[in-house]
């Protein structure tokens, strides 16, 4: 594992007010990391406030320190920490943004336009795990709240392990996790199968919606906005709905269309080894990882298939 900065650590270790910001429409990652670091800078006797979109999804609540998000909000922090968000355009913060001495970025996006006044951008399994590694270069002491928070991050972005992204130190991370406590098969099916009805049926949907680009190995969903309507709306479409398509025997990229608004949609892009589709979502003022993206997009759907068509043909053969 690499060294974390000596600046990273001193900021968090010689500063004493936090705001910890995410990304829009936060996911396991996103709120895991926020909590180890929020309880972590806490048991270093700094005060840390969060802003965090709400609600969040039911398999996400269950961590007590959610109870802390969004109860006050001041003027002013030494350090605003962003988290697991690659550009301020993605980010979920206030009209009227706080004074601070410092903006502080942790993440592990590709695509992170290195916005902040500090910005600590390493490519990871998550941005759990530098979360991880910096707090324990802060020397805090994990509780099982927080291995529960690491491990959440860990493996929500890694598809359970599944995905490319893992590394030997996703591994070795987890290893220390088992160390704080020796069982996380309850967490992990409440994190990566159970689901309430609504999300159940949203599920069915996309799946029932699925097709396959003029015979390339491409899938697309497209869930309008009645459907998601009439399922609860955005919070109930989880996070393995656009892993949905790549479960898809023969299917290498796939593109999740989900309908917020009329004609109004957010876009999750999945891919496999060797193909990049980050480029795209930066073409649509997004971004991501090489086989993990996402943006807002407004027109022609069919100009967004020309697109996918065209990395596949472009990136097809390459090792």
């Amino acid at each position: 594992m690499k060294k974390i900065p000596d600046e990273i650590l001193n900021c968090l270790r010689d500063n004493q007010s936090f705001l910890i910001l995410l990304h829009q429409k936060p996911d396991g990652d996103a709120i895991g990391s926020a909590v180890a670091m929020g309880k972590g800078l806490k048991q270093l006797n700094k005060t840390v406030d969060y802003y965090i979109e709400l609600p969040l999804e039911d398999k996400l609540v269950f961590f007590d320190e959610v109870q802390c998000f969004n109860r006050s909000l001041q003027d002013r922090y030494d350090v605003i920490i962003i988290l697991d968000c690659s550009s301020p355009s993605f980010a979920f913060s206030p009209a009227e943004m706080p004074v601070t001495k410092t903006k502080l970025i942790i993440d592990h996006h590709t695509s992170n336009a290195h916005y902040g006044d500090l910005n600590f951008v390493e490519i990871t399994g998550a941005t759990a795990e530098i979360v991880f590694r910096i707090l324990k270069g802060l020397h805090v002491v994990f509780n099982e709240e927080m291995a529960d928070a690491v491990f959440t991050g860990i493996t929500t972005d890694t598809g359970s392990f599944q995905f490319s992204n893992v590394t030997v130190d996703t591994h070795l991370i987890a290893s220390e996790l088992y160390g704080i406590k020796n069982n996380y098969a309850h967490l992990s099916k409440r994190l990566h199968t159970q689901k309430n009805i609504d999300q159940m049926k949203m599920t069915g949907a996309a799946i029932h919606s699925l097709e396959i680009l003029d015979s390339m190995p491409i899938a697309m969903m497209i869930l309008n906005h009645d459907t998601i309507s009439k399922f609860g709306g955005t919070i109930n479409i989880t996070d393995d709905v656009a892993n949905l398509g790549q479960n898809t025997i023969g299917v290498s990229i796939t593109a999740l269309l989900k309908e917020i608004d009329l004609g109004e949609y957010r876009v999750s892009l999945r891919a496999k080894y060797p193909y990049d589709i980050h480029e795209v979502a930066l073409k649509y003022g997004g971004g991501g990882h090489e086989r993990a993206a996402g943006f807002n997009f407004s027109g022609d759907i069919n100009e967004l298939k020309h697109d996918l068509m065209a990395v596949y043909e472009s990136q097809n053969g390459e090792n």
